[in-house]
């Protein structure tokens, strides 16, 4: 959450106004990477678009530790199916959404642009590191950018369509993979129960741009261990260390 200007009177509030696109072009072709010279402790010296990697006050991930309860507001996910495609950009994989799929709160509805993954978990909850987290990025027609983060254990039995989507991750830097007979629905990859904790953050690669709605689900969902090392070997290290609060509020609505 941000800190500024972030009531708990409605989540909607959360929702604002994004300087760049979800995958921003900048961030595409300047280099950068997840280690040395290149990696997060550097990235705001690598170019003058991803100064808020260093300067921003509201920088994703986070720790969440203390988080205000609020009467549970629902999250209305409408996905559509859809043939599994995936891109290896060598820094992680996603998979490119076409449109359709929605998650509507209070009304407003934000359009799902991509999913990808990162090893391990980028956000913690009361210093826990989940294995892995899944994000599904979604921008609103205002401009608007939301994150759905979900955390990844291993675990048996796993969930089936995000097993169905690992096993088919491209493993190399620049591979690009279509499946038109592989049906695939993001609502799939979501836990059965809904409970999550809200707060106003940024992108959490370059160029950092704030503010982004950051949704993190408290329940995992599980992926066999086996799959778990092959999304490793698809994605290699990508977690941003986790950035200063900054006395922003953070708010938990529980599912009951």
């Amino acid at each position: 959450m941000r800190s500024a200007g972030v009531g708990p009177a409605a989540l909607a509030a959360l929702v604002l106004t994004v300087a760049g696109a979800v995958r921003a072009a900048e961030g595409e072709t300047t280099p950068w990477s997840y280690a040395g010279v290149t990696g997060p402790e550097h990235w705001s010296a690598l170019s003058p678009e991803f100064r808020l990697c260093a300067q921003g006050r509201l920088q994703s991930p986070i720790d969440i530790r203390g988080a205000a309860e609020l009467p549970y507001v629902p999250l209305a996910f409408q996905y559509r199916s859809q043939p599994l495609e995936a891109i290896n950009d060598g820094r992680g994989v996603y998979l490119p959404i076409p449109p359709g799929s929605t998650l509507n709160i209070r009304g407003e509805t934000h359009a799902l642009g991509e999913i990808h993954f990162h090893v391990p978990g980028e956000h913690r909850l009361d210093g826990e590191t989940a294995a892995a987290e899944i994000h599904l990025m979604h921008r609103s027609a205002q401009g608007g950018a939301i994150g759905v983060a979900v955390p990844i254990r291993a675990g048996h039995p796993g969930n089936a369509t995000l097993a169905r989507i690992v096993e088919r991750l491209p493993l190399s830097a620049g591979e690009q993979v279509y499946y038109r007979q592989v049906g695939i629905n993001p609502l799939f990859v979501l836990p059965t129960r809904r409970s999550y904790f809200a707060y106003s953050g940024s992108l959490t690669q370059p160029p950092c741009s704030e503010p982004v709605s950051w949704i993190l689900l408290a329940q995992p969902v599980d992926l066999e261990p086996d799959l778990l090392a092959r999304l490793t070997r698809a994605t290699g290290t990508n977690a941003r260390p986790v950035q200063p609060l900054n006395e922003r509020p953070v708010y938990a609505y529980p599912y009951r």
